[in-house]
């Protein structure tokens, strides 16, 4: 069985600078050996700066705000993807770069070509976090990390909520490098992953979800059949509409 401790596919290192074949190149996520190391370092400095209970006060008074004027909203675009990168942006001193890092984070991973979209948002982003180094690259790579992974918590653990039913694992699996070959390896059971690549944002994100999911406290399903999106490593609703009424359960 494949540790999750393992290499993980390496990307080029001779690549544009300030594209998003650069961001792979430069944080610690497609990264091995000192550089993982030291790039990680980094995100875990960042990470250390940020108050996780001021998160999920600040999710819950933002989600809040976006409600309130609502009768019916649709979670997954309007909050579960926006308010955690918006939240998580203001505690790295950023502007809400919510809608760029939901761009590039589409177009994150190697297996995918970016379109000019992502390429423009990226050059944005980078240009809020002072220019093309590995400290910005830091500050993405987290921000871009947090967009889905913490969309679908939120997504799950609010559909389980609402229906009963268990609360899926929102990232299903990770790639690694045997033997010169990449392979997937399942995530069950460790939904932060484990060892020396587990994610460092763990505290944060729960944080993050639990502010979003109390500031919809009293709303319901307004289907009973959900879409889910269809990505080989992701589970969690495609679209999820709620309005205000009383639901049957609480959140955890």
């Amino acid at each position: 069985m494949t540790s999750l401790s393992a290499p993980v596919p390496p990307v080029p290192a001779d690549v544009p600078l300030g594209s998003v074949a650069w961001l792979r190149a430069s944080v610690a996520r497609f990264s091995n050996g000192p550089d993982h190391v030291r790039r990680r370092a980094l995100a875990v400095d960042l990470l250390a700066s940020v108050d996780a209970d001021s998160l999920q006060r600040n999710a819950f008074t933002r989600t809040r705000r976006i409600v309130a004027e609502l009768d019916v909203v649709e979670v997954m675009a309007r909050i579960a993807r926006p308010v955690p990168v918006g939240v998580l942006a203001e505690a790295l001193g950023l502007p809400d770069v919510s809608a760029d890092v939901a761009a590039v984070a589409a177009a994150y991973h190697p297996h995918v070509s970016p379109g000019a979209a992502a390429e423009a948002a990226l050059t944005r982003l980078i240009a809020v976090c002072g220019g093309p180094t590995e400290l910005a690259a830091a500050r993405i790579g987290l921000l871009v990390q947090a967009c889905d992974a913490t969309a679908g918590l939120v997504g799950n653990r609010l559909f389980a909520s609402l229906t009963g039913k268990p609360a899926g694992q929102p990232v299903l699996a990770t790639r690694r490098r045997v033997d010169g070959s990449d392979v997937t390896v399942s995530l069950a059971g460790t939904p932060f992953g484990a060892g020396p690549r587990a994610c460092p944002g763990s505290r944060h994100a729960l944080a993050l979800a639990a502010g979003v999911l109390e500031a919809l406290r009293g709303f319901r399903l307004t289907e009973t059949e959900i879409s889910w999106l269809s990505a080989p490593n992701l589970r969690m609703p495609a679209v999820l509409r709620v309005t205000r009424g009383e639901t049957a359960g609480g959140f955890c």
